[in-house]
């Protein structure tokens, strides 16, 4: 069905829109301009679409985070490779999937999750390669992930030693700055950290792992493109020694994804300044919560609404928890009435995390290039949103 279409029908209240060719256009130059092996991390966004998308446009391979996800890699695209990069894993997770879908690269940042791995996986298999992941320092990420993983530089040489000395297994350093990860100064700081690690340790780690937390572009945060964020980067580990015998990976998720969607919520209430909508923190708009800053705007009839007159308006989601409501206040329509659409732009990270009395958004409305014009013009434009309102 047609966005048109969509927006005239009854049948929900809200509805994704997906532009694959935004998508894999962001997916290969980030591929090009990393000098190393590029993993979508699923999490951001697991629907199979995004995963097709991202793996034809040149991804060497998904990072993820659990059995369901490394389940649904395998079950999408056979034949892709994942990579297990979360720190924290049960036995149960770690057997399976090696055992059944492939599995050789896991992550750690303790010792007993190190000798979890020594008991569920075979030592004597040069092809696993075990990654100490350590922290990067502050980061000035808008979610800082410093609290939950990481070890010091010496625990991850202890570490990178027990590993060698135990097994078989080939080794490799990973960090994560966190997500939306503003400035480029954290990736350059850990990975020379990491060459510290690497020339202290033999035999020395084989790949480096920088994580993701590439930022997206929102209208309340400073944004450096990943782009040059990335060539920053490669001048760094071109000159340095240590690292041209070493593999370097990065898990990109937001900064592939969160621009190729939408998410039309038709208004099913208007009280006053406030607007009660089809979706809404459980149902798609999880990162207008607290941090974000959404690109906005208001539709009628099947068109964007043009308009002079604006008003500030508190955004509640369908549910009948009080605290489904956007962080923000956002600029539309003084008019805006029930049966319009509100279209929030980049949702496409990390949209759904929970559900709640029922409500979810199912419906994805693929968006072809006829319609790229009206449906997604370019992002930020000043005329329909604000960015220095709180909902209150």
């Amino acid at each position: 069905m047609s966005l048109v279409r969509s927006l005239e029908t009854a049948e929900v209240d809200a509805f994704y829109t997906l532009n694959e060719g935004r998508l894999a256009s962001v997916t290969r130059e980030f591929t090009e301009h990393f000098s190393g092996r590029v993993l979508y991390a699923v999490k951001a966004n697991p629907l199979p679409k995004i995963l097709h998308v991202v793996s034809r446009a040149g991804v060497a391979g998904f990072d993820v985070a659990s059995l369901a996800e490394a389940r649904l890699v395998h079950s999408t695209i056979p034949q892709a490779r994942s990579w297990f990069m979360n720190p924290v894993k049960s036995r149960r997770d770690i057997e399976r999937t090696f055992r059944d879908l492939g599995v050789r690269d896991y992550v750690i940042d303790c010792e007993a999750e190190l000798r979890k791995l020594l008991e569920v996986l075979p030592s004597h298999d040069p092809e696993l390669r075990i990654f100490i992941r350590f922290q990067c320092g502050r980061t000035f990420a808008v979610f800082e992930f410093s609290g939950k993983f990481g070890v010091s530089p010496s625990e991850a040489c202890r570490l990178l030693s027990l590993v060698n000395a135990q097994s078989r297994w080939a080794t490799g350093l990973s960090f994560h700055a966190g997500s939306q990860t503003i400035v480029v100064d954290p990736y350059l700081h850990a990975i020379r950290t990491a060459v510290d690690i690497i020339e202290a340790v033999s035999p020395a780690p084989t790949a480096l792992d920088i994580g993701g937390g590439f930022p997206g572009h929102y209208l309340n945060v400073p944004y450096h493109s990943p782009l040059s964020m990335l060539s920053v980067i490669t001048k760094l580990v071109r000159g340095t020694d240590a690292l041209k015998r070493v593999e370097l990976f990065c898990e990109p998720g937001r900064a592939l994804v969160h621009d190729s969607i939408s998410l039309f919520c038709r208004v099913i209430l208007r009280k006053g300044g406030a607007l009660y909508c089809g979706a809404g923190i459980y149902s798609g708009l999880l990162p207008g919560r607290q941090h974000l800053l959404l690109p906005a705007r208001a539709w009628r009839e099947g068109r964007p609404i043009q308009t002079e007159e604006w008003q500030d308006f508190i955004i509640f989601g369908p549910t009948c928890d009080s605290t489904d409501r956007l962080g923000f206040s956002y600029s539309l329509p003084r008019d805006l009435s029930e049966g319009d659409w509100i279209e929030f732009q980049n949702v496409g990270a990390y949209p759904e995390t929970v559900r709640f009395n029922g409500f979810s958004v199912d419906k994805i409305v693929t968006v072809g290039q006829d319609e790229l014009t009206m449906c997604c013009p370019p992002p930020f434009s000043s005329c329909s949103f604000t960015s220095g309102h709180r909902a209150k």
